[in-house]
């Protein structure tokens, strides 16, 4: 092992990127090793408050190797480690046993706690915490209830490991890929024409000339196969084993499994703390500065046990007209507004009175691509578009409200309803929520998409379609967008329409399809109203 004090031309980087460090030095302990219950060797860096007897620990669990990023990306990554210790916590890093080991993260996250708790630096009181992965990893180890155990703050996630892989009962395909490819072939990054290869079990060779073992796995079970049972904690939600902190943007591909949480917690009758903060971000795009101090006063109040009361239910940045931040001491569930499709290709505040069926030919050799849309890179989805190109398609309907006379603000999660209809035994819907600006351009508000497989398409099958959660306000002047395709390629992957197995389909079936509009029963937006 070696240790070394971090200088202050480290501590004013860290501060320009993480806020404010506390008053502690910090020592850093390279190549801690903690044995897991099978003899694995994880290995770690801990930050420790230099001249500090017992003090109270956070956890981070990474299937990064700092060692292997660029010196800026490792100086960053080490800035949070860093930034905890300053602030009188001992931070341990430790980095996984491999890079997609979900399956072993409760065992090894509940063995490093046990040699955390045996350590002389530690004083009895653990937090959790991380973001994506590091957040799975956090609620892998709570989910084994460690006595130590006094708060849990994550971000970019949700308890629900698995349903973000499979939205919709779909799959996300630009994720699976080139995710994996940056995890198992050493940063390979994924160009636009192995997301179109057909099978889609041989799409990794393609893509990166290797086998990619994470990702054949998700293509060999869906999202409803017990084989992914072990990776859902959302069950711990119903009685929480400490006080929860959660932080995610609207633009995450996890938005709508981390609103599940939310609503989860909310019915909940227990007196655990929780707090989720909601900012304009997409998944890796998280505001360090923001995320940073609502862990620390987190952990301040509920490990440290010194800090202001923070059990707030909601803090989230509304998008849209007069954008900012909002604080909510306790949610509601929100009363509604409907907008209704017509068969004129309006949206309106009643239904109309004429049903008829909108009708659009889907071809997957030329999908519907998905624009607007982040992954995990970086970038901004927040802002304004143009999205003409994508609504001249032929296999894109799309309906406009009229101006609105006052500003409509929402606040809470938006779905829709209709009935589908397709000559294939198998089809996506994918609808999209636009706030278009008086200049023409558009935001993006919310969107979803189902795949229904069912021999009863052809006569129409009733659905709901899932939106994810909104806090959003559209202008007076401003109009109301939706967009409706089959798809959204390479975001979710394309339904070739015939039912046959993701990973080895390969006939291509162009596809018919209709929804209901007009009428109570036509297609239909559910809005949540701010309170």
């Amino acid at each position: 092992m070696s240790i070394t004090t971090v200088d202050e031309q480290q501590r004013r980087t860290i501060e320009q990127q993480y806020g404010p460090l506390g008053p502690h030095s910090v020592e850093l302990i390279d190549g801690v090793i903690v044995k897991a219950d099978d003899g694995v060797e994880l290995k770690g860096v801990l930050a420790l408050p230099a001249g500090s007897d017992k003090v109270p620990a956070v956890l981070i669990r990474s299937p990064y190797n700092p060692a292997s990023f660029r010196p800026e990306v490792a100086a960053f990554y080490m800035g949070e480690v860093i930034a905890w210790a300053s602030h009188g916590y001992a931070c341990l890093v430790q980095t996984t046993r491999t890079t997609t080991s979900y399956f072993d993260e409760a065992a090894d996250g509940s063995a490093t706690v046990r040699w955390m708790e045996e350590q002389p630096w530690f004083d009895g009181r653990l937090g959790l915490t991380g973001a994506s992965y590091h957040a799975f990893s956090s609620w892998a180890t709570a989910s084994t209830r460690p006595a130590s155990l006094k708060a849990i703050a994550t971000a970019m996630y949700s308890t629900d490991r698995v349903s973000s892989w499979y939205p919709g009962g779909g799959f996300a395909l630009e994720l699976a890929l080139g995710w994996t490819a940056v995890q198992q072939a050493n940063g390979s990054e994924v160009g636009e024409h192995p997301y179109d290869h057909l099978p889609l079990d041989q799409a990794d060779v393609a893509a990166t000339g290797t086998t990619l073992d994470f990702y054949q796995e998700r293509l060999a079970h869906d999202g409803e196969d017990p084989h992914w049972q072990a990776l859902n904690f959302a069950e711990l939600l119903d009685d929480p084993p400490a006080p929860v902190l959660h932080i995610d943007g609207w633009y995450d591909y996890h938005r709508s499994y981390f609103w599940h949480d939310f609503e989860r917690l909310n019915r909940n009758t227990g007196d655990v703390p929780y707090r989720f903060v909601i900012g304009p971000w997409p998944h890796a795009v998280l505001d360090p500065r923001i995320s940073m101090a609502e862990r620390l006063a987190w952990f301040d109040t509920y490990v440290r046990g010194e800090g202001e009361d923070r059990s707030g239910a909601l803090r989230y940045y509304r998008t849209g007209v007069d954008a900012g931040w909002h604080e909510l001491d306790k949610w509601q569930e929100p009363e509604t507004t409907v907008f209704y499709a017509s068969s004129d290709e309006r949206l309106l505040a009643a239904p109309g009175d004429l049903a008829e069926r909108m009708e659009w030919t889907y071809d997957p050799a030329d999908p519907t691509p998905s624009v607007g849309f982040l992954t995990i890179g970086t970038g901004d989805v927040s802002g304004l578009w143009d999205s003409g190109t994508l609504e001249q398609r032929t296999d894109v309907r799309v309906f406009t409200s009229a101006p609105l006379r006052e500003p409509l603000d929402l606040a809470g999660r938006a779905f829709a309803a209709t009935t589908f209809y397709s000559d294939a035994p198998s089809a996506d819907l994918f609808l999209r929520v636009l706030d278009v600006y008086e200049n023409g351009q558009v935001q993006n508000v919310a969107d979803g998409i189902l795949r229904v497989t069912d021999p009863g398409l052809g006569e129409g099958v009733p659905v709901e379609v899932d939106l994810g959660p909104i806090g959003h306000r559209f202008a007076d002047g401003h109009r109301l967008r939706l967009v409706v395709a089959s798809g959204a390629h390479p975001y979710y992957n394309r339904n070739l329409g015939n039912g046959e197995p993701t990973a080895t389909a390969t006939r291509i079936r162009v596809a018919h399809q209709a929804v209901a509009v007009g009428g109570e029963d036509g297609l239909r937006i559910i809005f949540p109203l701010a309170r």
